[in-house]
């Protein structure tokens, strides 16, 4: 084989048989030319650093959680608040009339009181239909479908959807906070006007009209402003939804330009041809008949029965129950026993109002701090543009965190609660434990199915109807044997057996979400993921 020298920079090198043999002699006198043409070395690893950068590889921004804005978050905001309103509404403004449709019919009070019980079985249920669906179909066309329907109990369900669709786990408190506060709110604004609807008119029919009214408004208000944000429709809201989850002043917006181009004597325009770009280069949603789906109501009942989930569902229900059992017997309490009229009746809701308002809003934010001090103390950096993957987060710990002080706080005013009653104390002191009771039980229900929402968040809404399924379960049992217990037993005993029941099995379950929560939702992946 023919010697083939191959010249380098540095040295030459002769190739035989596959070995390379450098001469030193031609090495040294090439090294020494090297070194005289050199440029000097700051330039030389300049000239570097140039082609390193050149052929760097660029640098891919984070995909966004979602695309909509903080403009955009505080319009949906507003207009959830308006429709959580909803809900809570059509159940306490009816509480201030219970004796005077026992009147009216000529029944007892315990036949009125059914009447709750039968309105929480269909809150229980229609969520089970309508917040799935949302999670299939999207968040816009089943509100619009559900105040026409008995669905408008299910609008509580989907605003968690809505909440999960657009924030990251570490900020949710936050728009959590005056969405479900708006719900609350309700709960005191609903027995003033049914009290002063009945105490003004003396008929009940009118309470119902002014509901008629109010949910005529928020049907126009959710069609003309609120867009589809469901993340299994939209994604990241980069996706084009289709004309049911457009809203309707977008239509109206996009007639209104098709219109002005068609006077165009070219048939051509900027706007026009960004159209037509639109169209070409953006994704749109699944098609009608994809979208479209029966879902089925077993989805939300099959989440109950989980083992992580059982003690969440608890620990959100059954305070609600509790307080939902106040609320119904604030009527005879104050009736029989302080002599209100039924306009007072209704203020006496007032403090509890204001609870679950304050409660909801300094929940929220104790929310989010607790999110972030839990991710300090493990060295985890919170992702506020993706979001984080809470796949090996300990969010049952983040969202459970410092409960225990408030369960004891919990069980003693809903003991003192009854005992104050049983005594006839001055009414201000039954009214100032309502305020501290609706407070803490709005901060248990909006922590603990925020903490449903995060170990499911593919079908946030499904899991949301679950919660609702076991505290309306949870309160019709306490409103249906309301009556005949205290008839039995007195208020004091009453409220402090609630009081042992729910307070004494929350710190059981919350006990068990700190420490084997995390572990039975990995263990429930690993069966879903087989299965």
């Amino acid at each position: 084989m023919n010697e083939t020298p191959r010249q380098t920079p540095m040295r030459t090198v002769t190739e035989k048989n596959g070995e390379e043999i450098s001469s030193p002699t031609e090495t040294s006198l090439q090294a020494d030319r090297i070194q005289e043409a050199a440029p000097p070395s700051h330039l030389h690893s300049s000239r570097e650093e140039h082609l390193e950068s050149s052929y760097a590889t660029p640098h891919i921004p984070p995909i966004p959680y979602t695309i909509f804005t903080s403009s955009h978050r505080r319009v949906i905001t507003l207009i959830l608040i308006l429709t959580m309103i909803a809900s809570p509404l059509t159940a306490t403004i009816y509480l201030p009339l219970l004796h005077l449709l026992a009147a009216h019919f000529h029944v007892s009070l315990q036949a009125i009181n059914l009447t709750l019980t039968l309105y929480i079985v269909f809150h229980a249920l229609s969520p089970l239909l309508f917040a799935t669906a949302s999670d299939i179909s999207g968040r816009r066309p089943i509100y619009l479908i559900t105040f026409f329907s008995l669905g408008a109990i299910a609008v509580l369900a989907i605003a968690y959807g809505v909440v999960a669709d657009l924030c990251v786990p570490s900020e949710r408190g936050s728009m959590q906070a005056p969405t479900m506060g708006a719900a609350n709110l309700a709960v005191c604004i609903g027995p003033v006007v049914g009290g002063w609807v009945a105490l003004g008119s003396g008929r009940y029919q009118w309470v119902f009209w002014c509901l008629v009214i109010y949910g005529g408004s928020i049907v126009a208000i959710v069609g003309l402003g609120l867009p589809e944000t469901a993340r299994n429709v939209v994604g990241n809201g980069e996706r084009q939804a289709r004309w049911w989850g457009k809203t309707w002043w977008s239509m109206l917006t996009v007639w209104r330009r098709d219109r002005k181009e068609v006077g165009d004597v070219t048939g051509w325009s900027a706007d026009k041809e960004m159209k037509r770009n639109r169209e070409v280069t953006q994704v749109e949603s699944p098609s009608i008949k994809q979208s479209f789906k029966i879902p089925s109501p077993l989805a939300a009942i099959r989440i109950i029965f989980w083992k992580d989930t059982a003690l969440v569902l608890w620990m959100a229900g059954s305070p609600y129950a509790i307080w939902y059992c106040v609320q119904a017997s604030i009527p005879p309490i104050y009736r029989d026993i302080y002599g209100f009229n039924e306009f007072h009746i209704g203020l006496a809701y007032l403090t509890g109002g204001f609870g679950t308002v304050l409660g909801g809003y300094a929940n929220g934010k104790l929310m989010d701090w607790n999110y972030r001090v839990t991710a300090r103390q493990i060295g985890h950096t919170v992702d506020k543009v993706s979001g984080d993957n809470l796949n090996h987060f300990p969010i049952e710990k983040a969202r459970a965190r410092g409960f225990w002080y408030i369960l004891g706080v919990y069980i003693g005013a809903l003991a003192g609660y009854g005992w104050a009653i049983e005594f006839h104390a001055h009414e201000s002191v039954p009214l100032i434990l309502q305020f501290v009771l609706a407070a803490i039980c709005t901060a248990f229900q909006q922590t603990f199915n925020a903490l449903l929402v995060d170990i499911f968040p593919a079908s946030p809404s499904t899991a949301a109807a679950s919660g609702n399924v076991t505290r309306c379960a949870l309160s019709a049992l306490a409103v249906a044997i309301l009556q005949p217990m205290v008839e039995g037993m007195g208020r004091g005993w009453y409220f402090t057996l609630l009081s042992i029941l729910s307070g004494g099995r929350a710190i059981i379950a919350n006990c068990l979400i700190n420490t084997r929560g995390m572990t039975r939702r990995h263990q429930r992946l690993k069966i879903n993921e087989v299965n």
